[in-house]
């Protein structure tokens, strides 16, 4: 055996008497790994504890298909104590990261020592619970990145839709404003007299701000359209099939345009309808480009208000706020089939809570809703005030949780989702930032047809570290 002074400085042993010292040498084995060497493997049954005494261990995570690099353990450190105690499978594959010299502790030495030296029982379980806790940070971690990326992917759906319209207008605007330019050279060379451009110019202004984004009947705006080409094309007027549908959306007819028809020249007359149509058409297009804007800045500003970027972690909030910008949020979810029913008491104070972190909580909790009525189907939300608290329900008619597996609603990893498609942190999330971090309560009670979640948030947030009234 080796010189194991440096066993007996490292504080786990230092306070070993002389005979358990000797004891302790004629009991353990010593290992020597190369540079790449694996000491053990995710998944494996650890049988022996581990004290590497020269060198550094590299800790890898398996995730998905990939073994990614975890952490960087320099000697000296124990190995392998939370696995051999609790029997479960190692979470971790441990390669060196250069020589290194491992003393290996047979099972039933490590539990005598647990038993019999008090320093080295309590660097153990601290060490434990030190490593528990950073596993527990970076499995809730991966989780708060995996929401954040489905949060992501929906938000990159619903700016698409507004930013395809904005290109589209601005595609065919630039068109439309050539077409315009001629127009407006017929217009001046067939000499349209000025009161008529007058008029035509009041006519396309006024209809441009009657007509609205109000959908009509397709079968009669259909209909509309080809009796106005047909009429325009009668009177000599170029491309009728791209000027009827201008008019025919402003709601223009052909009786409208008849006393025109009569004072003007058949080119007169063709000119000034073409220019009428593109003015109409490069309102339209405006206005389309104006709403894919406005679609966009409202998605943009609920997002910020969401994560509350730009803020302090605590803020004094308006609880409905928060619950709209998340519905706004998870539109791409419910817009398809999911009828959302507010019923808000307006009259609640405002709250001193963690804002973005309590938008993790509603975000949570619809998903879960939304996931279980299949995307289709009723999700209440009711607030109002029991006593000293503001209550939040969010309600949906899915088919309801098993009564046998709702005491286990917000246990870590537990989860009713089909594999892959749910990790059971959600819950458990949501029941720490309620409970842990502002003196919350959370539950849920469930029938089929009727799920409800109630948080329950007190008006003076102790936990937040504030006061609300």
């Amino acid at each position: 055996m080796s010189d194991l002074r440096a066993l007996f400085e490292m504080p786990l042993f230092a306070a070993l008497s002389p005979e358990q010292r000797q004891w302790l040498a004629g009991n353990v084995s010593e290992l020597e790994l190369a540079k790449g060497d694996v000491l053990l493997h995710e998944g494996e049954q650890v049988t022996r504890h581990y004290v590497l005494v020269e060198g550094e261990f590299l800790v890898w995570k398996r995730v998905g298909s990939q073994q990614v690099f975890d952490d960087r353990r320099q000697a000296p450190v124990c190995i392998g104590e939370a696995s051999l105690l609790s029997g479960i499978p190692l979470p971790l594959t441990i390669t060196a990261g250069s020589d290194c010299r491992v003393l290996v502790f047979p099972e039933p030495v490590f539990r005598k020592l647990l038993m019999d030296c008090e320093p080295f029982s309590k660097m153990i379980f601290r060490s434990m619970f030190a490593r528990i806790n950073a596993y527990d940070t970076f499995i809730l971690g991966r989780e708060k990145l995996a929401a954040l990326g489905t949060l992501a992917a929906g938000l990159a759906h619903e700016l698409n839709n507004p930013a395809a319209a904005v290109a589209r207008a601005a595609h065919h605007a630039r068109e439309t404003v050539g077409t315009l330019g001629d127009t407006v050279r017929v217009v001046i060379d067939s000499a349209v007299p000025a009161d008529v451009m007058g008029e035509l110019d009041a006519w396309s202004a006024r209809r441009a701000s009657a007509a609205g984004p109000v959908p009509q009947d397709p079968l009669r705006q259909n209909e509309a359209e080809d009796r106005l080409s047909d009429w325009v094309s009668e009177r000599g007027v170029a491309t009728p099939w791209l000027v009827a549908p201008c008019l025919a959306a402003a709601g223009i007819a052909a009786g409208d345009l008849a006393p025109l028809a009569g004072r003007l020249t058949s080119v007169q007359f063709s000119a000034a309808i073409r220019w009428l149509a593109a003015t109409l058409e490069l309102g339209s297009l405006a206005d389309e480009a104006w709403r894919g804007a406005g679609r966009i800045s409202e998605i943009v500003k609920a997002m910020k208000a969401y994560s509350y970027m730009d803020q302090a972690p605590l803020q004094e909030v308006d609880i409905h706020e928060g619950i709209e910008d998340t519905l706004m949020i998870m539109r791409y979810k419910l817009k398809h089939g999911i009828m959302v029913t507010r019923d808000y008491d307006r009259a609640l104070p405002r709250l001193s809570v963690y804002g973005s972190e309590l938008n993790q909580v509603w975000t949570n909790i619809i998903d879960n809703a939304a996931d279980a009525m299949d995307g289709r189907g009723d999700l209440t939300i009711r607030t109002h005030r029991e006593g000293d608290s503001v209550v939040v329900e969010i309600t949906d008619d899915g088919p309801g949780i098993p009564l046998e597996i709702q005491p286990r609603l917000f246990e870590p990893f537990f989860t009713t989702k089909p594999l892959g498609k749910g990790c059971g942190l959600g819950l458990d999330i949501a029941y720490r930032i309620v409970v842990n971090r502002h003196n919350g309560a959370i539950s849920a009670e469930s029938q089929p047809g009727k799920t409800t979640f109630r948080v329950r948030l007190p008006l003076v947030s102790q936990g937040a570290g504030g006061v609300s009234r």
